[in-house]
């Protein structure tokens, strides 16, 4: 390796560590934030290995690997006083005692925090998202294809009243998105203008305008753009089945040329019974990699395992489509997740991809301290500009054990399948990866 290629690899890894440690001091911030008083507090940390038989899902030449793991899982959705904290984290960071790979941070974060200068009337938020995305969404996904992501956002919030059901809503953000080994890093400010009618106590009705500019880093390989949208939206929670639904229009502006699209986002949650729910999300927008992940960790959630991003410079069309189903018994508990998802983008259409998979988890707590898992997924992804498409299933088994108050014991196993395309050519995606881990887990309440 020359001495340009190993000065830049040495930037880029300082710069994912420190889009990580930018992840773990938010959570130790919303942390400290939303502590405070809390009656109802998620947290837990954990330390323990695993062992990889195919570190690097080759097919030839399979190279084992031992992973050492450190992590930190947070939820908090707590009001104090003016103050409001909701965020949910689970992080884990990695060290690779054979030196396959170099140290990363694992996992998400999806946390906001707000301040009500004047309650229900002015307001100051503060949002960070971090996830992992991959350096090349159409080969296979390892260490070496991992990088961090990271999407921060500050700004007021202002309801002006008018009347005794209508207000009117402006927002201004500040925003930064970075990515530890892609070109794609932008700045963005964004400007939202609404007006709100309260149908009733439990329903409302608005009518919205959002414009937003962007600017990159580079601007010698991206090309700076704004985009405006307009919308309705409307919400609305019964005592059973909460609705949420946005839709307009969406217009982006680059240097003289105009693309545009349908806005239309739907989240419906169905109480089907005391212990059963079930959630449908589906929408349709222009939107672009740092936005897409903040909807999509919205909608999933954040996990060491999770669904991994694709990042570009260049906006998209994404179509997506997601149900789950909770169901939560005494003993047992079953949740399934199916999603589609298509993205059309506006000039890199080696990207473009049609996306499909399947999650089922069944836990049955066999004691009061000890409870057993069994997992399986699959997902196809085709490329079709770049010709590449590929399946891969996920399955395992994990047995937890609480052998005190506050300290626990967890016992995995998984193992990976790929099959398919990548883009050294068709047919080059065959391997298979088995794990096999060992966590210490802490939590401070039971």
């Amino acid at each position: 390796m020359d001495s340009s290629s190993h000065n830049k690899r040495d930037k880029m890894n300082r710069k994912g560590l420190f889009g990580g440690a930018r992840a773990m001091a938010c959570a130790l911030l919303l942390l400290s934030a939303g502590v405070a008083g809390a009656q109802e507090l998620d947290l837990s940390a954990t330390i323990g290995a695993f062992h990889s038989d195919n570190i690097g899902r080759s097919s030839v030449d399979e190279q084992s690997e031992t992973v050492g793991e450190a992590g930190l899982r947070l939820g908090i959705a707590r009001e104090q006083g003016r103050l409001t904290a909701d965020v949910t984290a689970d992080l884990r960071y990695r060290k690779y005692f054979d030196d396959s790979y170099d140290e990363e941070l694992m996992g998400g974060l999806d946390g906001m925090l707000t301040y009500w200068f004047l309650p229900e009337r002015f307001s100051w938020v503060v949002e960070d998202n971090f996830g992992k995305a991959l350096i090349d969404p159409r080969a296979v996904e390892t260490p070496g294809n991992r990088q961090s992501a990271n999407f921060f956002s500050t700004g007021p919030d202002f309801r002006l009243p008018l009347g005794d059901r209508t207000e009117v809503l402006l927002s201004g953000r500040w925003s930064d998105a970075s990515f530890s080994e892609s070109n794609a890093d932008s700045q963005r400010l964004t400007g939202n203008v609404g007006l709100l009618r309260h149908l009733s106590p439990t329903s409302s009705v608005s009518l919205n305008a959002l414009t937003e500019r962007v600017e990159f880093d580079d601007e010698i390989v991206n090309s700076n753009y704004d985009r405006q949208s307009a919308f309705i939206g409307y919400d609305a929670r019964g005592a059973r089945t909460t609705i949420s639904l946005q839709a307009g229009y969406t217009a982006m502006h680059d240097f003289g040329e105009t693309s545009d699209g349908p806005l239309f986002d739907l989240t419906i949650a169905r109480e089907l019974s005391p212990r059963s729910t079930l959630t449908l999300n589906a929408g349709t927008n222009l939107t672009d990699s740092a936005n897409a992940m903040r909807r999509d960790q919205g909608i999933s959630g954040v996990s060491t395992e999770g669904d991994i991003g694709v990042v570009s410079s260049d906006p998209f069309q994404s179509d997506y489509v997601s149900i789950e189903l909770a169901l939560e018994g005494v003993r047992t508990s079953l949740d399934f997740v199916a999603n589609w998802r298509a993205e059309d983008h506006e000039q890199d259409a080696v990207l473009n991809r049609d996306s499909i998979g399947a999650l089922a988890t069944l836990t049955r707590r066999l004691s009061q301290t000890l409870s057993m898992s069994l997992f399986g997924g699959w997902t196809t992804e085709d490329y079709a500009d770049s010709g590449v498409e590929f399946d891969e299933w996920t399955y395992g088994a994990d047995l937890d054990w609480e052998f005190s108050r506050h300290f626990g014991l967890t016992l995995r196993v998984d193992r990976f399948d790929g099959s398919g395309d990548t883009p050294l050519g068709a047919d080059q995606r065959d391997y298979t990866e088995n794990r096999i881990a060992l966590n210490l887990d802490y939590t401070p309440r039971r």
